[in-house]
């Protein structure tokens, strides 16, 4: 059930990631935006002057909207660092520390998962685990990019990420 719960989250971490792809010419050339339909099943399109399914009148600009707060944007984590030990390893202990300062020094671009094998054999199976501890590098669109096996220093981990993952550090 854990599993599922993470696939899901995963999945739509992905699809938002896909659905919110900032393009600047867009934004300068459309004149509308899509929004969901309190179903949120079907989008309606809306024009910037809130007239459902109303193209603007030629001629005319449309008027600018009323100043609203801008909302921050939510960083998608151009990284997944999945690692696959047990809590009972010693290498993998080594691990902990290094994992949370890289969530933390990476924070919205590197997102950190841990799987402890001893509790969820199915992980290692999936991610073809044959020592302990693995890390498993995944881009933003779910593929592999990078696999080490045994301990990792946090060091190598930065270098790999900023030549394989394209992740600088955040100043």
């Amino acid at each position: 059930m854990k599993r599922i719960l993470i696939l899901l989250t995963i999945l739509m971490l992905l699809a938002a990631c896909s659905a919110k792809t900032d393009n600047p010419q867009a934004k300068t050339d459309a004149t509308t935006e899509q929004t969901p339909s309190p179903s949120g099943t079907d989008l309606a399109t809306t024009t910037e002057t809130g007239n459902e399914n109303t193209p603007p009148t030629p001629g005319t600009t449309p008027s600018t909207p009323v100043n609203e707060p801008e909302q921050p944007k939510e960083v998608a984590p151009m990284v997944t660092f999945i690692e696959l030990g047990a809590s009972t390893c010693i290498p993998c202990k080594m691990m902990q520390p290094i994992m949370k300062e890289i969530t933390a020094d990476y924070k919205g671009l590197v997102n950190v998962i841990f799987y402890d094998l001893n509790k969820d054999r199915q992980a290692g199976q999936k991610y073809g685990v044959r020592v302990m501890p693995t890390q498993v590098f995944l881009d933003k669109d779910g593929r592999e990019f990078f696999r080490h096996e045994g301990f990792y220093p946090k060091e190598e981990i930065e270098k790999m990420l900023k030549e394989k993952g394209g992740v600088t550090k955040p100043q």
